[in-house]
């Protein structure tokens, strides 16, 4: 049974308190070191899209560490497996643990694919396309693994967790269609500039990332 005496809500909040310090601190830690490789990435004269995927990946990284250090201790965990009413009393299955640790591993390993070809792409001065093999062999190793991980966490999914999944992306796909449809439009107009496929992935992560937690949020899983 869940504790709902004052005593329990009371605990409950200095938890949730000491989650948000570790939060702030990790997010800190995050901003901190991507602060370094920007600028060892040579950032100060990249495009907006660059700057815009770094922010993204960073509040992914985020999110991921933050998951990955919660799902170590009991009581965070419970607040991880039902935020609004954690029962501190209800053992967290393995199972449970696994998913929210594979949940943290994907959004962690998300973060990293959008900062990699920012932080590894080699200078435009670069005398061949062999400067960025290596580059790409982590980009290609990292998708792949985080393919893996995301069809073995869909897999363990519930049907709610599914169908907001199947939302986001209808969500996203509606929004994007009719956006990037318009924008061609308009360069072919020649009333808007043109914009690369990065740019176009930059946005598709930051819509996806605001319409995922829209989502998950209204069905009560944040």
């Amino acid at each position: 049974m869940v504790d709902i005496s004052s005593e329990g809500r009371a605990g409950q909040w200095r938890l949730k308190a000491i989650m948000a310090l570790i939060g702030l601190m990790l997010g800190l830690a995050v901003g901190w070191a991507s602060g370094h490789l920007i600028g060892g990435a040579g950032l100060h004269h990249r495009t907006w899209s660059d700057f815009a995927a770094l922010a993204i990946a960073i509040a992914y990284l985020g999110a991921g560490l933050m998951t990955a250090v919660f799902s170590l201790d009991r009581r965070s965990l419970a607040v991880l497996a039902d935020a609004k009413a954690p029962d501190f009393n209800r053992p967290i299955a393995p199972h449970q643990k696994l998913y929210l640790r594979l949940q943290a591993a994907v959004m962690t390993l998300a973060g990293a694919l959008l900062a990699a070809p920012i932080v590894l792409a080699p200078p435009i001065s670069a005398p061949s396309p062999a400067d960025g093999l290596i580059g790409m062999g982590v980009v290609v190793g990292l998708f792949t693994l985080q393919s893996v991980l995301n069809l073995s966490l869909w897999n363990r999914s519930d049907e709610v967790f599914r169908q907001s999944i199947a939302q986001t992306g209808a969500v996203c796909f509606w929004l994007l269609q009719g956006a990037l449809f318009l924008w061609a439009s308009g360069e072919k107009f020649r009333l808007l500039p043109a914009i690369s496929s990065w740019d176009a992935v930059t946005v598709m992560m930051g819509v996806y990332l605001a319409a995922s937690t829209l989502v998950a949020h209204r069905r009560g899983l944040v």
